[in-house]
């Protein structure tokens, strides 16, 4: 049997990544001005990589033997084609969706399974184009029935798929890079080979409240073995020669013991690479900043959100004081660790003085990056619950991008909420063009 993992992209000017914002998505479209306009081409034209769900499932599809490749063309589904897996995103969801009733216009026989966090929220509609839809991490499907094609029919005609099984460790070796050639990260200075890895999955942090992680990956904590995950990136290497890997952990270090573990087997076994984690600040000490240096981590990421205790307390996002924040930066400068700092602007209790706030106080920290972006109550998040009935402006959910308002604010529309956002992408890296 042949099978194709299809991962289609509208027409945009902005970057579209589906594997960001817990496979929700984003487009990164930042604002009104010439600066964010620059980065915003910037970013389409330097930063993309497939979901690593879809890549996996190329994986575990090669260890079985079967035919297996990788698209983002509709045009490569021919009718020798029998099963596609195909991506779903929300903000790529209507295209999606169009790629489903076309194929199965063209190719009635054809039996498409769609998955993506986003289909917890959006399921009818794919499965009335006809799909069959995977509810949770489709690579761990394999661990709970032999994917031969007798299976693969029915659970086709099942019309709808539950993962129950999620064991890292019995994902099969990446190899799927040598299936896929347009993986490039060079923004933050990956100019040769690069790769998505994930060590851990899960995210127990309070933010579930209006955070789309826990919708992909539950909030219990799954953790790939070191031996298991430098494994996987010498596959990797083999195939592709990618030295630079961004773990895509929702938040790498949030098990300290498993961490340092993970690392030293890092620093002693995996010479000559280079790797981006994504973590939370109060996650770094001293010990963990040196670790991070010796396994040749590079890049740290970290949500800041906003320098508004009260605007964080509303949306139940925890965070450590200023002053620990300035502190555990510093430890990570210290060891030359490059720093990416997250902020989320016109959450519900914003203002524009408490934004005025965020925005100079991302310039105060001196992070190499920075990146802001709109508050979303995405669909399937508690938050989007309380105020669905009140406050969304939308029933499109492709605008639901992470940079457009969607919500019904007290004080911001739409407009000045998109002016908002390309004046802190302008203020701050234009603070950071005249400091060099």
């Amino acid at each position: 049997m042949k099978i194709a993992i299809l991962d289609v992209y509208k027409e945009s000017p902005f970057r579209l990544s589906k594997d960001t914002n817990g496979g929700y998505g984003v487009e990164n479209d930042m604002g009104k001005g010439l600066i964010p306009w620059v980065l915003s081409r910037i970013a389409k034209k330097s930063i993309f990589w497939p979901p690593l769900s879809a890549l996996n499932l190329v994986s575990e599809f090669h260890a079985l033997g079967h035919e297996v490749f990788y698209t983002q063309k509709m045009e490569d589904i021919d009718d020798s084609v029998n099963y596609v897996f195909l991506s779903i995103s929300i903000v790529n969801c209507n295209y999606e969706l169009l790629t489903v009733q076309h194929l199965k216009s063209k190719f009635p026989k054809l039996r498409i399974f769609a998955f993506g966090p986003f289909l917890n929220f959006d399921k009818q509609r794919f499965k009335s184009a006809g799909a069959s839809v995977i509810i949770g991490e489709p690579e761990f499907l394999f661990q709970q029935i032999n994917l031969n094609k007798i299976n693969l029919n029915l659970l086709y005609d099942q019309g709808e798929v539950l993962i129950t099984s999620a064991d890292p460790d019995r994902l099969a070796p990446a190899r799927w890079s040598k299936f896929v050639k347009s993986n490039r990260n060079y923004a933050l200075g990956n100019f040769s080979s690069f790769a998505p890895i994930i060590a851990s999955r899960g995210c127990p942090y309070s933010c579930f409240e209006y955070c789309t992680y826990p919708l992909q990956q539950g909030r219990k904590v799954r953790s790939m073995s070191p031996e298991k995950l430098i494994e996987d990136i010498n596959f990797i290497n083999k195939d592709s020669n990618a030295k630079n890997f961004v773990f895509r952990d929702p938040v790498f270090s949030i098990n300290r013991s498993y961490t340092h573990s993970l690392l030293d087997s890092m620093a002693s076994k995996l010479k000559g690479f280079s790797f981006t984690v994504e973590t939370h600040l109060n996650n770094i000490d001293q010990t963990m900043a040196e670790k991070f240096s010796q396994a040749s981590i590079k890049w740290v990421k970290f949500g800041i959100e906003s320098a508004n205790p009260e605007v964080m307390k509303d949306v139940s996002r925890y965070n450590i004081e200023e002053d620990e924040q300035k502190k555990n930066i510093a430890l990570l400068k210290k060891y030359k660790l490059k720093t990416n700092a997250m902020y989320i602007v016109c959450q519900p209790l914003d203002t524009y003085e408490s934004i005025d706030r965020t925005i100079d106080y991302a310039i105060e920290l001196k992070t190499d990056l920075a990146q802001f972006s709109m508050f979303t109550p995405y669909p399937g998040t508690p938050y989007y619950e309380k105020v669905k009935d009140t406050k969304i402006l939308t029933q499109n959910f492709e605008d639901f991008s992470q940079f457009n308002l969607v919500f019904k604010h007290e004080i911001f529309s739409n407009k000045d909420a998109r002016a908002i956002l390309g004046r802190a992408f302008t203020k701050y890296y234009l603070n950071k063009l005249l400091h060099i």
